[in-house]
C-alpha cells in the first residue's frame, strides 16, 4: 500500500506499519515536518499578499482531466491467495544464541497456514516473533532491547558469546486439499542476520553476505510487504487500533479514518478532492458575483426600455430606406448584367472572326518557317559545295605542279635513258671486240 507522505510518525501509540518501512540499525529516525506538495508531487512555496503580509492560497489552474490523470493508480495487492497459485511459506526458524535460546535451536516445522506457540510465561514465546523481527530489519527498540548486543544470549553456562544469528527458512508451495501441499522445486532459500557484541549486524542470503536492501528486494519479489509490515501484528497493536480517534485532529495527526484510507489506498484521492472542493468554492463565489452583476444589468435594462423602443423604431425606418436603396441597386445591377451579356456576345463574334485570321496567319507563319528552313538548308549545301570546290582547286593546283614536276622528271629520264642506251651499245661493241678480235678483223677486211 502507498505510504502517506503528509503524515509524521512521532506518536508512539500509533499502530506500526502505516507508511513505515523496517530499517537497519545504521539508519537514524528523524521527525521532519513534511513539505507542502502539489498534485504533481512538487513542493509549493506559500505565496504572500503584499498588502497584508499574510499567505495567500495558491490556485491550481489545471484542467479536470489533468487532475484526474495525476491520481496515482491503486496499489496492487502485496500477494494473492488464488487456488493453484504458488505462495511463500516459512518452514522453520534457526536461532543461535538469540536471547533465551542458547546454542542452536530449530523452531519448526511450521504448518502451511496456522501454527501456535504455547508455553508458560517467560518460556520464550515472544522471542520467536522477536527473532523474525530481527531478521526483517527492525530496530532494537522494536525487539524490546536497547541495543543489539543485548540480543546475544547470556547465561551462567554461556557467558562469553560474541554473536547471535537467526535464520528464517522459506519455500514456495502450491496448496492442495486439506493440509497437503506441493513444494516447488528449487524454491527454498533462507535469510539470516547476525548481531555482534559491538552492536553491529550483517545480513546473509543463503549464507552469502548481503545488504538490507538486497534482502528487501528479495522478500518483496516474493510478496512480503516490507513497506507497511501488514504481515506482522505485534502485541498491543490491535488495542492501539481500537483506541484510535475516529479522525485526526490536525493535518499531521492520524485517526481511524486516515488509517483505513491508507490501508485501502483511498488516501491518494484526498488531495484531488481538496483541489476540486476548493475549485468548487471559488466557482460558487464567481457565480454569486456574476448573479449580482446580472441583477444590476437587468435593472439598467428596464430603465432603458423606452429609449430602446425609440431606437428600434428609428432602426426600422432606417432599415426600410436601406431596402429601397437595395432594390434600386439591384435594378442597376440587372441592367448592367444585360449589357454585359450583349457585350460578351459581341466579344464572341469578334473572337470567331479573329480566329480564322489567326489560323491563316499561323499557316503562313508555318510556310515561311518551312521556306526559311529550306533556304537555310540550301545555303548550308552551297557553303559545303563552295568549300569543296575550294578544296578541289587547291588539290588541282598541287596536282598540276606535281604533273609539271613529273613531266620534267620523265623528260630528264628519257634523255638520260638515250645516253645510257648509246653508252650500252658502245660497251657491247667493245666487249664483242675483246672476245672475238678475228671476227672483227674479217669484218673490217
Amino acid at each position: 500500500m502507498p505510504s502517506k507522505t503528509a503524515k509524521s510518525s512521532t506518536a508512539s501509540a500509533k499502530p506500526r506499519g502505516k507508511g513505515s518501512q523496517p530499517r537497519d540499525d545504521s539508519e537514524d529516525e528523524l521527525d521532519v515536518p513534511p513539505p507542502q506538495t502539489n498534485a504533481n508531487g512538487q513542493e509549493e512555496a506559500p505565496t504572500t499578499d503584499p498588502s497584508q503580509g499574510e499567505p495567500v492560497e495558491a490556485i491550481d489552474n489545471r484542467s479536470l482531466e489533468e487532475i484526474l490523470g495525476s491520481i496515482p493508480p491503486p496499489p496492487p495487492p502485496a500477494m494473492t491467495n488464488e487456488p493453484g497459485v504458488p505462495r511463500l511459506m516459512i518452514t522453520h526458524l534457526v536461532n543461535r544464541n538469540f536471547k533465551s535460546y542458547a546454542g542452536e535451536q530449530i523452531l519448526g516445522p511450521f504448518h502451511k497456514r496456522f501454527s501456535c506457540i504455547i508455553g508458560p510465561n517467560g518460556s520464550g514465546k515472544s522471542n520467536v516473533i522477536d527473532s523474525m523481527l530481527f531478521v526483517f530489519g527492525y530496530r532494537a527498540q522494536k525487539i524490546r532491547c536497547k541495543k543489539m548486543s543485548v540480543l546475544i544470549h547470556s547465561s551462567d553456562e554461556h557467558k562469553d558469546v560474541q554473536s547471535c544469528t537467526v535464520e528464517v527458512h522459506f519455500q514456495k508451495i502450491i496448496d492442495k486439499e486439506g493440509d497437503d501441499y506441493e513444494v516447488i522445486p528449487n524454491s527454498k532459500f533462507y535469510v539470516s542476520r547476525t548481531a555482534n557484541k559491538d552492536n553491529s549486524s550483517s545480513y546473509y542470503i543463503n549464507g552469502k553476505k548481503a545488504t538490507f536492501k538486497d534482502v528487501g528486494v528479495l522478500l518483496r519479489s516474493h510478496g512480503i510487504d516490507l513497506d507497511h509490515n501488514r504481515f506482522l501484528i505485534l502485541q498491543g497493536e490491535v488495542e492501539q487500533i481500537a483506541m484510535m480517534k475516529p479522525k485526526g485532529q490536525t493535518e499531521h495527526d492520524e485517526g481511524m479514518l486516515e488509517y483505513l484510507e491508507d490501508i485501502i489506498g483511498s488516501c491518494r484521492l484526498k488531495e484531488p478532492i481538496q483541489v476540486l472542493s476548493r475549485r468548487i468554492e471559488l466557482l460558487n463565489e464567481q457565480r454569486g458575483e456574476k448573479l449580482n452583476r446580472v441583477k444590476l444589468v437587468e435593472k439598467e435594462k428596464n430603465a432603458l426600455e423606452g429609449e430602446k423602443n425609440k431606437a428600434v423604431e428609428f432602426l426600422t425606418l432606417e432599415n426600410d430606406i436601406f431596402k429601397l436603396k437595395s432594390q434600386l441597386c439591384q435594378y442597376y445591377v440587372n441592367d448592367l448584367e444585360k449589357r454585359v451579356v450583349d457585350k460578351e456576345q459581341e466579344k464572341v463574334k469578334i473572337k470567331e472572326d479573329t480566329k480564322e485570321l489567326t489560323e491563316k496567319n499561323a499557316k503562313i507563319s508555318q510556310e515561311i518557317e518551312k521556306m526559311n528552313q529550306e533556304l537555310k538548308d540550301v545555303e548550308k549545301k552551297q557553303n559545303k559545295l563552295d568549300k569543296y570546290i575550294e578544296a578541289q582547286k587547291k588539290k588541282f593546283t598541287q596536282l598540276d605542279l606535281q604533273d609539271v614536276e613529273v613531266r620534267e622528271k620523265i623528260k630528264h629520264s628519257k634523255s638520260k635513258n638515250k645516253k645510257l642506251q648509246k653508252q650500252l651499245e658502245k660497251d657491247r661493241e667493245k666487249s664483242i671486240r675483246r672476245r672475238y678480235p678475228q671476227t672483227c678483223l674479217l669484218k673490217c677486211v
